[in-house]
């Protein structure tokens, strides 16, 4: 398995509202078969007797897609149904190996559900890192998965992802040993509002309740991100912004088609990287990236770095920066923890109109203190 920071660096480069969406669970269920648009990652097709969910290139050039079948609990597995994995749903115990993936289950209140976890420390949410505490939740690994701990774990399904040939070798091992492994593809998707929608993915695998509520959630979330960006677009000035830092000698970019640029976008920014087409992140020398970034207006996402002396050790021509001395640099580390563990990276995958709520704020309007990922470089 990949090392979590470098996961975090490579793929993030590619990534006033109220701080809860309240579903409204009264609302009626209209499920019936379904298929979402063919620019996502994911399918979720409905029947009266069970749900079948479709990953569709669940990592870079895969030529494969993942089917799984969702059937009730207390009824025969169906046999007659090819699928990658059948589950019986709704389940009881789960385990997870990304912080996004405790983003999306908190969000329909089912973080209890969650039994066993990779990288422990790298957990945000204080109610979760109590259960941790308590040792009510079990670790399986920090860089590697263990597989005999997560068989100790007897759950009924590990949420997972695969970067590659390799680590997708790693979970068909996994399933070979009986483990139901249900790949999570949201890094992949471009769209900050289609990543959010894994949200459904997560709910079909518990009851009813979760499946309407994590439904109004992204109705919600759609409608407040559509209405920002409507009002961003009422700005006349659109300041020029760069992103990231460097890392071992190479600045990594976002793309100009990654879900980061689309957010800066969004926010009625000019992306000084835009005119690299890639969907992921690109590697540029530091010199180029430095001559890019002198005259932009805004500089977000300067990695772990949370003071400004601290981002001027690292290079002696960043205190040249336009962003360095009218104080206009912007870190997504407003809510962490001495162990990394921020919050950018578990509630933010859900809840993209926050996240470009603050990008306007920044923007446009002198980033008021009612930030909510985002605060100013000291």
């Amino acid at each position: 398995m990949k090392i979590f920071y470098l996961f975090i660096i490579l793929l993030s480069l590619c990534w006033s509202c109220s701080s809860e969406v309240k579903p409204d669970l009264k609302s009626e269920n209209t499920a019936k078969a379904s298929e979402v648009l063919s620019d996502k990652h994911f399918r979720i097709k409905d029947s009266l007797e069970y749900k079948i969910i479709e990953v569709i290139e669940p990592f870079l050039n895969a030529s494969i897609v993942e089917r799984y079948l969702l059937y009730p609990k207390g009824t025969e597995e169906p046999q007659n149904i090819p699928a990658t994995v059948k589950i019986a749903v709704p389940v009881d115990k789960v385990a997870i190996n990304s912080t996004t993936h405790l983003g999306y289950i908190n969000s329909i209140k089912q973080s209890n559900s969650i039994r066993a976890v990779t990288n422990l420390k790298l957990y945000y949410d204080s109610s979760f890192t109590e259960r941790v505490n308590n040792d009510a939740v079990v670790s399986i690994g920090n860089r590697e998965l263990n597989h005999e701990k997560l068989i100790k774990s007897e759950v009924d399904v590990l949420f997972s992802y695969a970067i590659d040939a390799a680590s997708y070798k790693q979970v068909k091992q996994l399933r070979a040993l009986n483990q139901k492994v249900i790949l999570i593809s949201e890094y992949m998707e471009q769209n900050p509002i289609v990543k959010s929608e894994w949200l459904k993915v997560f709910a079909a695998f518990y009851s009813e309740k979760e499946q309407k509520a994590a439904d109004s959630i992204c109705t919600q979330v759609e409608e407040n991100y559509n209405r920002i960006k409507m009002h961003a677009m009422l700005y006349s000035f659109s300041p020029k912004v760069m992103i990231g830092l460097p890392w071992k000698g190479t600045w990594y970019v976002s793309g100009g088609e990654s879900f980061q640029a689309k957010l800066i976008r969004d926010a009625n920014a000019n992306y000084i990287w835009h005119s690299y087409r890639q969907t992921g992140s690109v590697p540029l020398d530091i010199e180029t990236a430095i001559n890019n970034g002198l005259d932009a207006d805004f500089w977000i996402n300067p990695g772990i770095i949370q003071l400004k002396k601290d981002l001027a050790i690292k290079h002696q021509n960043f205190k040249d920066f336009k962003s360095f001395n009218s104080n206009r640099i912007f870190s997504n580390y407003f809510k962490s923890n001495e162990f990394g563990a921020n919050d950018y990276w578990e509630s933010a995958v859900v809840r993209p109109d926050l996240v470009l709520q603050d990008l306007v704020s920044i923007f446009h309007d002198q980033a008021p203190d009612s930030l909510t990922y985002y605060k100013v470089l000291e």
